[in-house]
């Protein structure tokens, strides 16, 4: 794969565009506990939880999701979710990762966010096993952000010399 542009690079960056980097990440970071936050308060984060939540249960009185409420939390994610990630991958392929983890990053982002869009409907309509995916998609989607915020970060705030200071010396 080859990156969009290999001359600019977040670590070549002064303090401003890497503030500005920095406060969408943590931003993110926020974004991402408040939904966990959320969900455990919804679900408790269980399996079960989260079956009854989207089928309903006669222990909590709960009604099964229906197909609008479905469409209408589908149609909030497909448009939220790709652009968060396209976004965290995008400042991903601005650092000095291998290209190796890019990409894998990337289909781990994405394939998350296709399991946590597709999972409710599942665990609905099919079967409440299919909790399980929306949980794979949850794990994916967690471990592919902190990764893509953790590089970024060290790149931009640790490692000191830039990197068109050393190859100019060169």
């Amino acid at each position: 794969m080859r990156n969009f542009n290999t001359r600019f690079r977040l670590r070549d960056t002064d303090r401003h565009i890497r503030f500005v980097y920095t406060l969408f990440l943590l931003l993110m970071l926020v974004g991402f506990g408040f939904s966990f936050f959320w969900a455990h308060s919804m679900t408790g984060l269980s399996p079960q939880g989260i079956a009854n939540h989207y089928r309903g249960s006669d222990a909590t009185f709960g009604e099964p999701m229906s197909f609008r409420e479905l469409a209408e939390i589908t149609h909030f994610h497909l448009f939220t979710m790709p652009v968060v990630f396209m976004i965290l991958v995008h400042v991903l392929y601005l650092t000095m990762a291998s290209n190796r983890l890019k990409v894998l990053m990337t289909w781990m982002g994405f394939g998350g966010v296709i399991l946590d869009l597709i999972s409710p409907w599942l665990i609905r309509y099919v079967s409440p096993m299919f909790v399980l995916s929306m949980l794979g998609g949850d794990i994916l989607m967690t471990v592919s952000f902190l990764v893509m915020m953790a590089i970024p970060l060290y790149e931009m705030w640790v490692v000191k010399q830039p990197l068109m200071a050393r190859e100019a010396t060169e």
